[in-house]
Protein backbone atom coordinates (compact mmCIF):
# COMPACT_ATOMS: atom_id res chain seq x y z
CA UNK A 1 0.00 0.00 0.00
CA UNK A 2 1.31 3.53 -1.30
CA UNK A 3 1.94 5.80 2.15
CA UNK A 4 1.77 9.34 1.97
CA UNK A 5 5.17 9.67 2.73
CA UNK A 6 6.01 8.06 -0.51
CA UNK A 7 3.28 9.93 -2.68
CA UNK A 8 4.47 13.14 -1.22
CA UNK A 9 8.41 12.01 -2.06
CA UNK A 10 7.26 10.89 -5.57
CA UNK A 11 4.89 14.27 -6.66
CA UNK A 12 7.49 16.36 -5.29
CA UNK A 13 10.11 14.90 -8.24
CA UNK A 14 7.33 17.13 -10.39
CA UNK A 15 9.78 20.22 -9.05
CA UNK A 16 12.75 20.68 -10.73
CA UNK A 17 14.27 22.20 -7.38
CA UNK A 18 13.26 18.85 -5.96
CA UNK A 19 14.32 16.85 -8.46
CA UNK A 20 18.37 19.10 -8.19
CA UNK A 21 18.66 18.06 -4.83
CA UNK A 22 17.57 14.68 -4.81
CA UNK A 23 19.40 13.53 -8.01
CA UNK A 24 16.49 11.45 -9.28
CA UNK A 25 13.38 11.88 -11.97
CA UNK A 26 10.41 9.76 -12.83
CA UNK A 27 10.03 8.11 -15.73
CA UNK A 28 6.35 6.66 -16.53
CA UNK A 29 4.88 4.29 -18.93
CA UNK A 30 5.24 0.58 -19.64
CA UNK A 31 7.89 0.79 -22.64
CA UNK A 32 9.84 3.61 -20.80
CA UNK A 33 10.37 1.54 -17.52
CA UNK A 34 10.82 -1.76 -19.03
CA UNK A 35 13.80 0.17 -20.95
CA UNK A 36 14.99 1.98 -18.05
CA UNK A 37 15.31 -1.68 -16.40
CA UNK A 38 17.15 -3.49 -19.57
CA UNK A 39 19.30 -0.44 -19.83
CA UNK A 40 20.57 -1.13 -16.27
CA UNK A 41 19.37 2.94 -15.16
CA UNK A 42 20.11 3.02 -11.47
CA UNK A 43 16.15 2.74 -10.15
CA UNK A 44 15.56 3.59 -6.76
CA UNK A 45 11.98 2.38 -6.97
CA UNK A 46 9.24 1.13 -8.97
CA UNK A 47 5.45 1.55 -8.78
CA UNK A 48 3.26 -0.51 -10.58
CA UNK A 49 0.25 -3.17 -10.70
CA UNK A 50 0.72 -6.99 -9.78
CA UNK A 51 0.89 -8.22 -12.63
CA UNK A 52 3.12 -5.74 -14.33
CA UNK A 53 5.87 -6.35 -11.72
CA UNK A 54 5.58 -10.06 -11.78
CA UNK A 55 6.54 -9.98 -16.02
CA UNK A 56 8.66 -6.82 -15.83
CA UNK A 57 10.38 -6.57 -12.17
CA UNK A 58 11.09 -10.31 -11.33
CA UNK A 59 14.98 -9.01 -10.52
CA UNK A 60 14.58 -6.07 -8.55
CA UNK A 61 15.14 -6.12 -4.81
CA UNK A 62 11.89 -6.03 -2.69
CA UNK A 63 12.35 -2.79 -1.21
CA UNK A 64 12.72 -1.10 -4.03
CA UNK A 65 9.29 -2.60 -5.39
CA UNK A 66 5.90 -1.12 -4.76
CA UNK A 67 2.61 -2.99 -5.94
CA UNK A 68 0.22 -0.17 -6.32
CA UNK A 69 -3.64 0.22 -7.41
CA UNK A 70 -4.84 2.45 -11.00
CA UNK A 71 -5.76 4.65 -8.69
CA UNK A 72 -2.60 5.31 -7.04
CA UNK A 73 -1.17 5.35 -9.70
CA UNK A 74 -2.84 8.59 -10.71
CA UNK A 75 -2.10 9.73 -7.91
CA UNK A 76 1.39 9.97 -8.41
CA UNK A 77 1.17 10.52 -12.13
CA UNK A 78 2.33 14.44 -13.93
CA UNK A 79 0.32 12.66 -16.96
CA UNK A 80 -3.23 13.36 -17.51
CA UNK A 81 -3.90 9.22 -18.73
CA UNK A 82 -1.50 7.35 -16.11
CA UNK A 83 -0.11 4.08 -17.63
CA UNK A 84 0.70 1.08 -15.70
CA UNK A 85 4.25 1.49 -14.43
CA UNK A 86 6.13 4.41 -12.78
CA UNK A 87 9.80 4.53 -11.97
CA UNK A 88 11.97 6.52 -10.04
CA UNK A 89 15.45 6.79 -11.22
CA UNK A 90 18.65 8.11 -10.34
CA UNK A 91 20.41 10.32 -12.91
CA UNK A 92 23.54 9.83 -14.02
CA UNK A 93 26.01 12.54 -13.63
CA UNK A 94 28.54 12.08 -16.72
CA UNK A 95 31.63 13.45 -16.15
CA UNK A 96 32.96 15.26 -19.51
CA UNK A 97 35.39 14.91 -21.18
CA UNK A 98 37.15 17.04 -23.67
CA UNK A 99 38.59 14.06 -25.85
CA UNK A 100 34.82 13.37 -26.66
CA UNK A 101 34.41 16.39 -28.57
CA UNK A 102 37.83 16.02 -30.44
CA UNK A 103 36.54 12.99 -32.08
CA UNK A 104 32.55 12.89 -31.93
CA UNK A 105 30.14 15.42 -32.73
CA UNK A 106 28.32 16.66 -29.80
CA UNK A 107 24.80 18.54 -29.78
CA UNK A 108 24.54 21.61 -27.82
CA UNK A 109 21.20 23.31 -26.72
CA UNK A 110 21.15 26.55 -25.97
CA UNK A 111 17.85 28.03 -23.89
CA UNK A 112 15.58 25.21 -25.70
CA UNK A 113 12.06 26.22 -23.36
CA UNK A 114 9.73 23.50 -24.97
CA UNK A 115 10.76 20.19 -23.08
CA UNK A 116 8.86 18.12 -25.67
CA UNK A 117 11.39 20.05 -28.01
CA UNK A 118 14.07 19.20 -26.00
CA UNK A 119 12.82 15.32 -25.74
CA UNK A 120 12.86 15.07 -29.56
CA UNK A 121 16.41 16.70 -29.72
CA UNK A 122 17.34 13.84 -27.43
CA UNK A 123 15.72 11.23 -29.34
CA UNK A 124 17.75 12.79 -32.74
CA UNK A 125 21.01 13.05 -30.91
CA UNK A 126 20.21 8.92 -29.76
CA UNK A 127 19.33 7.86 -33.44
CA UNK A 128 22.28 9.14 -35.26
CA UNK A 129 24.88 8.44 -32.62
CA UNK A 130 25.28 11.31 -30.98
CA UNK A 131 26.54 10.25 -27.48
CA UNK A 132 26.68 13.65 -25.68
CA UNK A 133 23.96 16.47 -25.73
CA UNK A 134 25.14 19.93 -23.60
CA UNK A 135 22.50 22.08 -22.34
CA UNK A 136 21.89 25.15 -20.82
CA UNK A 137 20.31 26.11 -17.10
CA UNK A 138 18.05 28.40 -18.85
CA UNK A 139 16.26 26.10 -21.12
CA UNK A 140 13.89 23.12 -19.93
CA UNK A 141 14.81 20.74 -17.37
CA UNK A 142 15.88 17.47 -19.73
CA UNK A 143 14.69 15.39 -16.27
CA UNK A 144 11.29 16.75 -16.40
CA UNK A 145 8.39 14.67 -16.94
CA UNK A 146 7.01 15.70 -20.30
CA UNK A 147 11.43 15.69 -21.72
CA UNK A 148 11.17 12.22 -20.55
CA UNK A 149 8.03 11.52 -22.12
CA UNK A 150 9.24 13.37 -24.99
CA UNK A 151 12.68 11.67 -25.45
CA UNK A 152 10.84 8.12 -25.52
CA UNK A 153 13.72 6.84 -23.78
CA UNK A 154 16.37 8.43 -25.55
CA UNK A 155 17.42 10.15 -22.07
CA UNK A 156 18.52 6.62 -21.60
CA UNK A 157 21.07 5.78 -24.56
CA UNK A 158 23.10 9.72 -24.47
CA UNK A 159 25.06 11.38 -21.48
CA UNK A 160 23.42 14.65 -21.01
CA UNK A 161 25.32 17.95 -19.40
CA UNK A 162 24.36 20.97 -18.58
CA UNK A 163 26.49 23.80 -18.65
CA UNK A 164 27.16 27.51 -18.78
CA UNK A 165 27.31 27.53 -22.63
CA UNK A 166 29.74 31.35 -23.12
CA UNK A 167 32.52 29.73 -20.56
CA UNK A 168 32.14 25.98 -21.99
CA UNK A 169 31.94 26.77 -25.50
CA UNK A 170 35.18 29.56 -24.94
CA UNK A 171 37.41 26.59 -23.67
CA UNK A 172 36.62 24.35 -26.99
CA UNK A 173 37.39 27.52 -28.81
CA UNK A 174 40.72 27.36 -27.20
CA UNK A 175 41.01 23.72 -27.88
CA UNK A 176 40.44 24.48 -31.38
CA UNK A 177 37.83 22.60 -32.19
CA UNK A 178 35.26 22.46 -34.70
CA UNK A 179 32.58 24.72 -33.63
CA UNK A 180 29.10 24.77 -35.91
CA UNK A 181 26.27 27.50 -35.19
CA UNK A 182 23.27 26.96 -36.92
CA UNK A 183 22.16 30.25 -38.38
CA UNK A 184 20.07 32.11 -41.18
CA UNK A 185 22.91 33.57 -42.71
CA UNK A 186 24.78 30.69 -42.69
CA UNK A 187 26.54 28.98 -45.48
CA UNK A 188 24.25 26.37 -47.00
CA UNK A 189 24.67 23.14 -44.95
CA UNK A 190 24.82 21.17 -48.34
CA UNK A 191 27.66 23.12 -49.45
CA UNK A 192 29.32 23.65 -46.17
CA UNK A 193 32.40 21.51 -44.71
CA UNK A 194 31.33 19.06 -42.40
CA UNK A 195 33.39 17.06 -39.94
CA UNK A 196 32.16 14.38 -37.44
CA UNK A 197 33.63 16.06 -34.58
CA UNK A 198 33.25 19.02 -32.80
CA UNK A 199 30.25 20.74 -31.06
CA UNK A 200 26.56 21.75 -32.83
CA UNK A 201 24.79 24.54 -32.14
CA UNK A 202 20.67 24.93 -32.00
CA UNK A 203 19.47 27.85 -30.36
CA UNK A 204 15.94 29.30 -28.79
CA UNK A 205 13.03 28.77 -30.71
CA UNK A 206 12.01 31.99 -30.80
CA UNK A 207 15.39 34.32 -30.93
CA UNK A 208 17.81 31.11 -32.26
CA UNK A 209 21.38 31.41 -31.04
CA UNK A 210 22.48 34.20 -28.48
CA UNK A 211 25.06 36.82 -30.08
CA UNK A 212 27.38 35.15 -27.78
CA UNK A 213 27.44 31.82 -29.27
CA UNK A 214 27.42 32.86 -32.34
CA UNK A 215 30.50 35.14 -32.47
CA UNK A 216 32.33 31.74 -31.00
CA UNK A 217 31.64 29.89 -33.95
CA UNK A 218 34.13 28.62 -36.21
CA UNK A 219 31.49 27.94 -38.93
CA UNK A 220 27.86 28.82 -39.24
CA UNK A 221 25.41 26.81 -41.54
CA UNK A 222 21.88 27.17 -42.23
CA UNK A 223 19.47 25.03 -43.81
CA UNK A 224 18.06 25.76 -46.89
CA UNK A 225 14.17 26.96 -47.45
CA UNK A 226 12.45 25.19 -50.72
CA UNK A 227 9.53 27.48 -50.54
CA UNK A 228 9.30 31.03 -49.64
CA UNK A 229 9.24 32.26 -46.12
CA UNK A 230 5.66 32.68 -44.61
CA UNK A 231 3.41 32.42 -41.69
CA UNK A 232 5.00 29.08 -41.07
CA UNK A 233 7.84 28.81 -43.00
CA UNK A 234 9.53 31.09 -40.91
CA UNK A 235 12.39 28.25 -39.05
CA UNK A 236 11.78 25.05 -38.20
CA UNK A 237 11.34 23.28 -34.91
CA UNK A 238 14.61 23.09 -33.22
CA UNK A 239 14.73 18.99 -32.99
CA UNK A 240 13.94 18.58 -36.79
CA UNK A 241 16.99 21.11 -37.72
CA UNK A 242 19.09 18.66 -35.31
CA UNK A 243 17.70 16.33 -37.27
CA UNK A 244 18.70 17.26 -40.81
CA UNK A 245 22.28 18.60 -40.12
CA UNK A 246 22.83 14.86 -38.20
CA UNK A 247 21.73 13.32 -41.14
CA UNK A 248 23.59 15.43 -43.58
CA UNK A 249 26.72 15.00 -41.45
CA UNK A 250 26.58 11.22 -41.03
CA UNK A 251 25.85 11.11 -44.95
CA UNK A 252 29.20 12.45 -45.46
CA UNK A 253 31.29 11.46 -42.49
CA UNK A 254 30.34 7.93 -41.96
CA UNK A 255 32.60 6.20 -39.94
CA UNK A 256 34.25 3.09 -41.46
CA UNK A 257 32.34 -0.25 -40.17
CA UNK A 258 28.80 2.13 -39.21
CA UNK A 259 30.37 2.83 -35.83
CA UNK A 260 27.56 3.85 -33.82
CA UNK A 261 27.08 4.67 -30.25
CA UNK A 262 26.57 2.02 -27.45
CA UNK A 263 23.24 1.10 -26.14
CA UNK A 264 21.77 2.73 -22.87
CA UNK A 265 24.76 5.40 -22.62
CA UNK A 266 22.82 7.31 -19.87
CA UNK A 267 23.00 4.41 -17.07
CA UNK A 268 25.71 3.93 -14.92
CA UNK A 269 28.83 1.80 -15.85
CA UNK A 270 28.12 1.66 -19.39
CA UNK A 271 31.07 0.52 -21.38
CA UNK A 272 31.42 2.54 -24.62
CA UNK A 273 32.73 1.27 -27.43
CA UNK A 274 36.35 1.76 -28.90
CA UNK A 275 37.30 5.58 -30.70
Amino acid sequence: MLTKGEKRAVVALQDKRVRDERGLYVVEGDRLVREALVCGCAIESVYADADWLATAAPDLPAERVHEVSADALRQLSAQKTPQRALAVVRRAEAAWDWATAASDPVLVLEAVQDPGNLGSALRVAAWFGVGDVVVSPQGADPYGPKAVQGSMGALFHVRVHVRDLAPWVRDAQARSLPIRATALDGTSLYDAPLEARGLILLGNESSGLSDDLLNLASQRIAIPSWNPRGPGRESLNVAAAAAVVCAEMRRRCRAPGGRQVGACAGSLGVQWPAR
